[in-house]
């Protein structure tokens, strides 16, 4: 929700905020169910790319314009994508004649009218495609995906036919490879693994300080005024959506315990997966970064979180906070669809990315988005070969709030991403010593665990934009957001990198009273 370059679309149609709509055209579908573009491109010629050559020209664009988008490639190259790992291709789709649904896909019935036409007319038309030749290809053989909410199919596609006819429709919104990652990205050899190792740096004492009723309060919660804050406003009536890695099921204080101390109010903490079996994991990212948002102001001696009577809705929707698979990216889309449906969620937070524009993801953040939910997203953190990107995806994305990591001096954390897409930052690393960040539950026990990088600021801003809307729930989205940033460090003269700065809680929770 990047608020300088915000420029909202919409389609110009006449629609009922109440229930799901087709979306058509005022007169209804125009032509045939299926449209071809008027200047069809011809099928890749020669063979696919390799891996090497592959990754040269997509990390090449990537560096190049700090940026990457599937559309930007030559069906060639989207071809040799497929040709990798699990040669899944999203699609998404539309009837003839409906033009941009960014805004208003949560008013879409996919499985109806025209959306159901195309959907089922792409099917066959696939299928036409990979039986050309006698083969007895069956849906069930290639499919992998077919969301029943929002306009998207995924099917394991690696023929240049087939993915030519698809590119060649008018119908088709997008055809983004999803499961492709460099090869060279990987830790030897591994493609997951990162955020999920904690911190084994022991807690230096002047990093904590001892607050009734025996709760620790975190160094960096006195920058950005969150005790002057809970004079007011303590998160209680909210719910934080979070997707993440997974929770720790050893940590009590994020289970039995949530009502400990001044927590004490009836909030809950529910659960739930779009990845995996479990939201409980030996990845316990999301532990971190719940204990930053919502860990209760408890009376066993363990750090406090923002909102310490907030609840919270977690969802698993990926492995680590990289989301470098299509299992991954789909996860994170259909956590954002079950946390768009939760009416009782107003903040969603989620501490990882992926440098790669995915429009499934974005279908996602567009989604829950338009059910009114404030996204914040991690702007990115850095790991292995990765320091040279820019606010990562979904982050990057102007429908979220993209929040990175800053030293108490300002300058950007050792291992944060910035850039023009940034709205917020939180202080989250001491000058002296990168490896004292700020501070959360551990995985099991009170004893405190840093915890660094865009991921924990991006727990704290939530915490914090729970705490301003508990102040006054009749606020809207755009109020909230708009207390966030006209009381922060910046406010008057956004940075170029950095946004609106640093979040100011007691003076953004003031603005929520305000008349």
């Amino acid at each position: 929700m990047h608020l300088r370059p915000l420029l909202w679309l919409t389609l110009g149609l006449v629609l009922n905020a109440c229930q799901r709509d087709e979306l058509l055209p005022a007169d209804g579908p125009q032509g045939p169910v299926l449209l071809q573009k008027a200047e069809p491109a011809q099928a890749p010629v020669g063979d696919p790319l390799d891996q090497a050559s592959l990754d040269r020209s997509v990390v090449g664009m990537l560096e190049q314009r700090n940026d990457f988008r599937w559309d930007w490639v030559d069906l060639h190259t989207l071809w040799s994508a497929l040709q990798y790992n699990d040669h899944s291709l999203a699609i998404g789709y539309r009837p003839t004649g409906v033009g941009n649904v960014d805004d208003d896909l949560h008013r879409i019935d996919a499985r109806s009218g025209a959306w159901k036409e195309v959907h089922d007319a792409l099917i066959v038309r696939v299928l036409e495609l990979l039986n050309r030749n006698g083969q007895r290809v069956e849906l069930r053989d290639i499919l992998v995906e077919d969301d029943p909410v929002l306009p998207i199919i995924t099917l394991r596609i690696t023929d240049k036919e087939v993915l030519t006819a698809l590119y060649n429709l008018e119908n088709v919104r997008y055809l983004e490879p999803l499961d492709y990652w460099p090869a060279a990205g990987s830790d030897d050899g591994q493609r997951s693994t990162s955020g999920c190792s904690p911190s084994t740096t022991a807690v230096n004492s002047a990093d904590i300080t001892t607050i009734t009723p025996n709760a620790r309060l975190p160094w960096n919660f006195t920058l950005h005024n969150i005790p002057a804050a809970w004079n007011t406003a303590q998160g209680a009536g909210i719910t934080v959506g979070m997707i993440d890695a997974g929770l720790s099921s050893a940590q009590s204080l994020l289970a039995s315990d949530l009502n400990n101390g001044f927590s004490n109010v009836g909030r809950s903490l529910t659960t739930g997966w779009t990845f995996g079996s479990s939201a409980y994991t030996s990845c316990t990212h999301g532990n971190s970064m719940a204990g930053q948002a919502i860990g209760p102001r408890n009376d066993q001696g363990a750090t406090t979180g923002v909102a310490y009577q907030s609840s919270l809705h977690f969802v698993r929707g990926c492995e680590d906070v990289v989301l470098d698979g299509s299992s991954e990216r789909t996860g994170v889309k259909n956590a954002l669809v079950a946390l768009g449906n939760n009416t009782a969620v107003r903040v969603i937070s989620m501490s990882i990315g992926t440098p790669f524009s995915s429009s499934v993801l974005s279908d996602g953040v567009n989604y829950a988005h338009g059910r009114g939910k404030m996204i914040m997203a991690a702007a990115g953190t850095s790991f292995s070969w990765t320091s040279w990107w820019g606010v990562v995806y979904p982050a990057a994305l102007s429908k979220c709030v993209a929040v990175t990591g800053v030293k108490e001096n300002g300058n950007k954390c050792s291992s944060c991403h910035d850039g023009s897409q940034v709205d917020l930052t939180i202080v989250m690393e001491r000058n002296s010593n990168s490896s004292r960040n700020s501070l959360t539950l551990a995985t099991s026990g009170s004893s405190p665990t840093y915890i660094g990088g865009s991921s924990s600021a991006t727990a704290t801003a939530a915490g914090i934009a729970s705490l301003v809307w508990s102040a006054n729930p009749a606020r809207t989205r755009e109020q909230v957001l708009q207390c966030l940033t006209s009381t922060a460090q910046f406010a008057t003269n956004p940075s170029s990198s950095k946004g609106f700065g640093n979040i100011n809680a007691a003076a953004a929770v003031n603005c929520a009273l305000a008349n």
